[in-house]
Formats: structure tokens, sequence, C-alpha cells
């Protein structure tokens, strides 16, 4: 049976915090297995002379740690008797890639063992994203989000407390309320890092950007920034978003000789690799290739593949140890360029 829940008027400690450790230690004292109903809010505001509002933000908090759970017209019951998860986080992607992947292990890594992570994908679904977020209010401590560009993103995460949610990715500028996270500046970021390229870009007729991603949305700022920087140091330049063929049957869609590629679907990768294979090219000299955002099969396809890229470990890590360290932060996250010769 439940001990009763013990409140002390004298004590410095917040009246909802004594309700919710004397639930804590209930549960770890075997007092409250799972599956345990409590008492009722308004049974414990009677029993102890409280606010409703402050036993309501005990539970909340409780069953934000994923300790409690409500069922509609019956109560509150426990659903967890893991009482040493200090974050219960809300992680909500676009979609999974390798380097999505990272980014997770990233924020596994920095939080530890005493935290409970869930993932959701909205694939680049409005209205999966804000349905999605609207079920899910009050389940976590802390909610971070890849959100997508959209004109109505801002109203889709507006239910989510602001001192919960910290966004991953999206530029500052394209949301209205308070920003709290990690972004990239693509267009920035790619203007910079084609500027500390400008020697290799020279060894190349023009240089053509394949906008393009089977996977996932591309950001058109990065078109915007690519296309900036051409024009304003006259580089020959094309943007495409035609697939590359990895053959010569399609003449209008292979590689040519003496110019460089950045490409973003790892299939325009493979399909360039491919054609310098057959054709014999050396990559890095007959033609160049950059590829987007970094994956450890980069490495060895071919002799290694030159890459533009943000950390999305340290990405990872960053948005984990914002919310231990309850730092309240736009920070963003730069791109480098990494050479590995074959542009």
């Amino acid at each position: 049976m439940f001990a009763p829940i013990q409140i002390s008027p004298a004590s410095s400690t917040p009246k909802y915090l004594q309700i919710s450790e004397s639930i804590v230690g209930a549960i770890q004292s075997g007092l409250l297995p799972k599956g345990s109903k409590l008492p009722s809010i308004n049974e414990i505001c009677q029993d102890h002379r409280l606010a409703r509002e402050t036993v309501v933000k005990a539970f909340q908090k409780l069953k934000e740690k994923g300790l409690l759970e409500s069922v509609h017209g019956k109560g509150f019951y426990v659903s967890s008797t893991n009482t040493q998860t200090a974050n219960r986080i809300f992680l909500f992607f676009d979609t999974f890639t390798s380097y999505k992947e990272t980014l997770y292990y990233g924020i596994k890594d920095a939080f530890g063992d005493n935290t409970f992570i869930d993932i959701y994908f909205h694939h680049f679904n409005f209205d999966v994203l804000k349905n999605t977020i609207a079920r899910h209010i009050g389940n976590y401590t802390s909610y971070i989000i890849l959100p997508m560009e959209h004109s109505k993103i801002s109203q889709a995460l507006k239910p989510i407390p602001v001192e919960k949610l910290f966004l991953v990715d999206i530029n500052p500028r394209h949301y209205k309320q308070e920003f709290v996270g990690y972004y990239q500046d693509f267009e920035q970021d790619i203007k910079d890092t084609l500027a500390g390229i400008a020697h290799l870009i020279s060894k190349y007729q023009s240089i053509k950007l394949i906008f393009r991603n089977t996977v996932t949305e591309v950001p058109q700022p990065l078109a915007a920034g690519f296309v900036a920087f051409c024009e304003s140091n006259h580089i020959p330049y094309e943007v495409s978003y035609d697939k590359i063929s990895p053959t010569s049957r399609h003449p209008e869609a292979s590689p040519v000789v003496g110019h460089g590629y950045i490409v973003i679907d790892d299939d325009d990768l493979v399909s360039l690799v491919e054609y310098a294979q057959n054709n014999r090219l050396d990559v890095g000299k007959d033609i160049g290739i950059i590829s987007y955002n970094d994956t450890p099969l980069k490495k060895v396809i071919g002799k290694g593949i030159s890459v533009i890229s943000t950390d999305f470990g340290q990405m990872g890590q960053g948005i984990a140890n914002m919310i231990m360290n309850n730092d309240r932060k736009a920070i963003r996250n730069k791109t480098t360029f990494v050479n590995r010769g074959s542009f």
C-alpha cells in the first residue's frame, strides 16, 4: 500500500517537489510497483490543503520523466520504476541517414545511461510533424527537433514550452520565436568553404552543383550560396537537378572531363565514381568530386572522397550538453572542407 505523501510546510523544498519525491521514494521502496494507481489529484489536494496546480505540476514532472502515465477518466498510474532516468528526450528527425545516425549517437553518448530517448520521424510532412508534437506534449523533459522549411513551422512548435525546445539545423532567421540549439548557415557556409578552396576550383573549366537528394530535402540556401560565390568570382557554373548517369549512354547526364562536381545525393556520388572507373579517369585531376555531408564510407570510396560537412557528432554532443547545463544559446555549427584528394 502506498504510504501517505509527506508534506512539510516548514521545508524550503517547493511542495510540488515534495509530492514528486514522495512518489519516487514509494516507487524505489517497492510500495508503488509498475501499474499501481496513484491517489487522485483531488484527494491529494484535500488531504494536504494544496492548490490543484501544485499537484498537477508534481504529476506532470513525473510524467515527463516517464514514471507516470495518465489514463483518461481513470487517473494516473506508475508506468516505469526506473527512477534513475534524469532526462526523457523527444527526438524528432526528418529522415534517418548515416550522418543523422552520427548526430543521434553524439546526443546519446553525451547524455549517458540516465537518459531515455524516443525517436520520431516526420519525413518532411508538415501534418505528421504538427500532429506528432501535439500528441506528445507533456511526456518529455526536453524536445530536440530537426524541423522543415514551412511557413507554419513556428505554429507547429508553439505548443512546446519554450524552455524545453531545442532546435537543430534550421537557421534562426527562418524561425519567428526564440531559437535555442545548433544550426547550419548553409548559404554562408558553402560560400566560405568554396572561397577556401579557390586554388582547387581553378583546375576545372566549370563547377557543377547536382542539387538533389532522394532521401532528404536539400536546403535552398545552399544553392543560393553556391550561385552567389560563383558569380562574384566569375567562375563558370551550373546547378542541375538531374540524376547523374554512370554510363555514356545518356551524354546529357554524364560527367564531363575537365569539370568539377559537388554532389549531395549519395547515388550521384556512386555514379560519378563508377563513371570515372569505367572511363579510366583520374578523380581529382580529370574530374573533381566533392560530396556533401561526411560519412565513414566516403573515407574509403575510390581513394577517398573530399567532403563539405559539418561535424554532426559535435552537434549532437553540443545539444545534449546544452540541455544538461540549461545553457540556452543559438550556436552555429560551422561547415568545413575535408580534402581527400578527389577534387
